[in-house]
């Protein structure tokens, strides 16, 4: 063990250093091995013989040869004698240069892409070839499927799931059902107010939330309880309307099967929301956008109860049809010839009932308060045919509309200048219409419905003449 732990510590012995370790005296131990001994003795022997052929052989140059290249006896050279070390001495390549292209300049190697246009594994098809098919040398094609455009603006499938925004494909519905709610609330408003059916349908199509839609059926009649007959008449159309490319009869079963389990609640906030439903729900089925056998499903009974079973009395009438198509009247948008019509018939039916709050009732159904010049006009018309009670008659409820805020003074004031412009066409037909029109303005002033100082247009001189000399003719 001493003599291991003295050997470690022991210098490191070389070549140079080991007859100097072992014979203190410097002799004994050769430097070099007896090997390169021989080689250099064969060298020196080979230079010191004169050549065969009488001609210098060239000596080969060393490595202390000058870099001049001339061969100069005399320079000194940097050798050491040639030992067993020499063989450690890692050799330098030579300078031979090879072809680049072999190599991998640092670009495609393996597992990497060729460059763009440096794909090699493409083989020039020979048109020499009797397999040569032009159309596989041909690349400037594109691969379509049927039904889509490959003109110079070629078109693409829709992406219903593809939201750009995010610029990756969604999977189920691209909003939640809180978001849906809020956008549908939003649309529906805007419908009714608009009217515009194809624009509600887009704007609901848009939110590509397929899952959601009998959402729309939920949200459009819940927000026609508490407005008029033309927003609820405007839903009942929306439904037929988006049927079946927006709706399906599932959408529309499910939406009134949400309705048919929130019932309670909606009573309480529009007391008239259980009729409301009836109505819709035998409007739907008259617009065929849900099947008879919807009512008799076991389950929409357990659910719906009075609803459904007033629905199928409904449907059950004479001439069903043709009553539920006009269920909620004809203020609904409808063209105005039938809103005149309409106007007529409530005005008659006054002047034979007297009945102010139904009339007013009716009046109110129209749902046009901008239309109520036509309204007087109509009245002051029909009065001036008729008996003279029927002038008191119709002052009488042109009040009570006033006082209930039913009809403005800007529409009775616009209604009485239409009238003295008909004036002539009234008096061909009533001769006395003149004096009862003044006498129905002076009822007007003097109940408040019109200004004390309103004075009718004044009618061209040909219009005046004409109307002088009727006055003048009427046997009074």
């Amino acid at each position: 063990m001493a003599s291991i732990a003295s050997m470690a510590r022991r210098g490191q012995v070389t070549i140079e250093t080991m007859g100097a370790v072992h014979n203190p005296s410097g002799a004994g131990v050769a430097a070099t091995s007896s090997f390169v001994k021989a080689k250099a003795q064969k060298i020196a022997s080979i230079s010191s013989s004169p050549p065969k052929d009488g001609l210098a052989k060239p000596r080969r140059r060393s490595r202390g040869d000058s870099m001049g290249g001339k061969d100069d006896a005399s320079a000194p050279t940097n050798e050491k004698d040639v030992g067993s070390s020499r063989r450690n001495i890692q050799r330098k390549k030579s300078a031979h240069t090879h072809e680049s292209q072999h190599k991998k300049q640092g670009g495609h190697g393996k597992g990497k892409w060729n460059a763009y246009g440096e794909d090699d594994f493409y083989e020039e098809v020979d048109k020499n070839d009797p397999n040569y098919d032009s159309e596989e040398d041909d690349g400037r094609y594109i691969l379509t499927s049927d039904g889509y455009d490959t003109g110079d603006n070629p078109s693409s499938p829709p992406r219903y799931s593809y939201d750009p925004a995010m610029r990756k494909m969604i999977a189920g519905p691209r909003l939640t059902l809180s978001e849906f709610k809020l956008r549908c609330t939003d649309a529906v408003s805007e419908y009714f107010t608009s009217g515009d059916v194809e624009e509600a349908m887009r704007s609901v199509e848009e939110l590509e939330c397929r899952e959601f839609h009998y959402e729309l059926v939920k949200r459009a009649v819940h927000m026609s309880f508490d407005r008029g007959d033309r927003e609820r008449e405007l839903t009942s159309k929306l439904l037929s309307e988006a049927y079946p490319q927006l709706l399906t009869t599932n959408d529309i079963g499910k939406g009134f099967e949400r309705l048919f389990e929130h019932m309670e609640s909606y009573i309480l906030d529009v007391p008239s929301a259980h009729s409301y439903v009836i109505s819709f729900l035998a409007r739907a089925v008259v617009d065929e956008v849900l099947p008879p056998s919807f009512l008799s499903d076991p389950l929409v009974r357990s659910i719906g109860g009075g609803v459904v079973e007033d629905a199928m009395r409904l449907l059950s009438r004479e001439h069903y049809g043709v009553r539920l198509e006009r269920v909620w009247g004809p203020g609904d948008g409808r063209p105005v010839a039938e809103l005149k019509v309409a106007m007529d018939q409530l005005l008659k039916e006054f002047l034979l009932s007297n009945e102010l709050d139904e009339a007013a009732a009716c009046v109110k159904e129209l749902s046009s308060p901008h239309f109520h010049h036509e309204l007087v006009k109509r009245g002051v018309k029909i009065a001036l045919d008729g008996k003279d009670t029927d002038i008191d008659a119709m002052s009488a409820l042109f009040k009570f509309l006033s006082s209930t805020d039913v009809l403005s003074a800007t529409q009775m004031r616009k209604g009485m200048d239409r009238c003295y412009a008909l004036l002539p066409d009234f008096s061909l037909d009533c001769p006395s219409a003149p004096n009862k029109l003044r006498s129905m303005l002076d009822n007007s002033k003097r109940d408040g419905i019109i200004d004390v100082n309103y004075q009718p247009p004044e009618a061209p001189k040909k219009i005046t003449e004409f109307v002088t000399q009727v006055v003048r003719a009427t046997p009074h």
